[in-house]
């Protein structure tokens, strides 16, 4: 009886949101059980160019790390947010939304891509997290609640 509920549930989900999120987790689970290793997911342009280890280009937006809290509260936002876009501002729309999750995607890449021509590895990315980082700094405003992102690192109170 709660098998079939869950599977009634999760067939609701709009389709693009279920296969993205199913694979983020099916990734997750993946590395968990040691089948695959993190190591073969992260982007790296040099092995995709060089190599062409093209599936890096769409793995490392499914890993999001060990599974554990963090792991727990990224799929709800995921998942949340994805849905409420795909029956939202996208309903009947779902050409669209693959459309906005590949040309976002592609912005994304093309900027770490920048950053690595720029400074030859890891330090160019350093300048692409610093700007972000301000944007994390920002109050978030979640629902009906604010938070700030120093709540939940304390490590951030020491400057």
């Amino acid at each position: 009886m709660a098998y079939q509920s869950l599977r009634l549930e999760y067939l609701q989900i709009p389709p693009v949101s279920r296969a993205y999120t199913t694979a983020c987790v099916l990734t997750t689970a993946a590395v968990q059980l040691e089948l695959i290793t993190p190591f073969q997911l992260y982007f790296n342009p040099e092995l995709i160019f060089k190599h062409f280890q093209i599936w890096r280009l769409i793995t490392n937006f499914l890993f999001f790390g060990p599974v554990g809290f963090n792991f727990l509260f990224n799929m709800i936002f995921l998942y949340r947010y994805c849905r409420m876009l795909e029956e939202g501002s996208f309903r009947g729309r779902t050409a669209d939304f693959v459309f906005m999750f590949l040309f976002g995607g592609f912005l994304m890449t093309r900027t770490l891509c920048d950053s690595f021509s720029k400074l030859r590895g890891w330090t160019g990315c350093f300048s692409t997290v610093s700007k972000s980082e301000e944007l994390l700094t920002q109050v978030l405003q979640l629902d009906t609640y604010i938070f700030s992102w120093k709540m939940y690192f304390p490590i951030n109170l020491v400057e």
